[in-house]
């Protein structure tokens, strides 16, 4: 395997981690934003808008540019400089090697989430209230879908790997 190509494996995996764990910022700007109205009223809803969808926008762009253009990263970074050998003694195909990327990230998300969101589902349970009445309904409705992000990348690996794929040729 070539420096290059390993770097190109690293920064497909960091961008992979970085459009994951953009789905942190939805659940930041929806309390933002519901506090904001309570404490301090209407007037501060629109510039906090505006910022959580800037930021949100920034994290999308930087993980696609770690994502989609890693060559132009790897040589503006100048990442393959400095070693003293051109190739790492690897047998593995780079597809594979993001395969594992994935599969880890997904396993990782399942990991951290499937216990929140039982916890959330225990919670709902002892309450007996309906669930628009459930006054943590949007972290349920978080956990579930993190939950269920981290089953697809683990059981979807293959198709995210051909996606990427078909993004770089691009």
């Amino acid at each position: 395997m070539e420096i290059k190509t390993f770097w190109n494996i690293i920064l497909k995996g960091i961008g992979l981690w970085l459009i994951i764990n953009c789905l942190y910022i939805f659940p930041q700007i929806a309390v933002t934003l519901m506090s904001s109205q309570i404490v301090e009223g209407w007037n501060t809803l629109i510039p906090d808008l505006v910022f959580g969808i800037i930021a949100l926008f920034a994290y999308i762009f930087i993980a696609c540019l770690f994502l989609f253009k890693t060559t132009s990263l790897i040589s503006k970074l100048g990442l393959e400089k400095h070693f003293t050998e051109n190739r790492i003694d690897i047998t593995v195909s780079t597809n594979t090697v993001i395969k594992i990327i994935v599969i880890l990230i997904g396993g990782t998300i399942l990991i951290d989430s499937f216990p929140n969101l039982i916890r959330e589902v225990f919670q709902f349970i002892q309450q007996k209230e309906l669930i628009r009445n459930y006054p943590n309904l949007t972290w349920l409705i978080f956990h579930f879908i993190k939950t269920l992000i981290g089953y697809v990348l683990i059981t979807n690996s293959n198709v995210i790997v051909k996606f990427i794929d078909k993004q770089k040729e691009k």
